[in-house]
């Protein structure tokens, strides 16, 4: 309160928090990082997925004759991840092709 005779100083600044501003965030934090793990095992669930389907394909190719992996069909798949992300993207394709690819079968 203002002495008498003295104006009362408004101000546009707020009043200092004094509680522990940190603890919001750090739960906030918390939270996102659990749904990134989530996506993630959704992530590690949807290559494994799309492995066994590729090694399908090997399969009835091999049978049929062909090769087992078709370069073009590589490329068309190497594409859409380039253009929604760039040169990372083409590193993920990359690698999830290898990953999905699977190892030459022997015999």
């Amino acid at each position: 309160m203002p002495v008498r005779g003295e104006e009362a100083v408004t101000s546009d600044v707020a009043a200092p928090v004094t509680s522990d501003v940190t603890a919001p965030v750090t739960s906030d934090v918390t939270v996102l990082r659990a749904d990134i793990d989530l996506v993630d095992a959704e992530i590690r669930a949807l290559v494994a997925r799309r492995g066994e389907l590729s090694r399908a394909i090997q399969r009835a190719r091999i049978a049929g004759g062909g090769r087992r992996t078709d370069l073009a069909r590589e490329t068309r798949v190497i594409t859409p991840y380039t253009q929604s992300f760039g040169r990372p993207g083409t590193a993920i394709a990359l690698a999830l092709l290898e990953i999905c690819r699977g190892t030459k079968p022997t015999g």
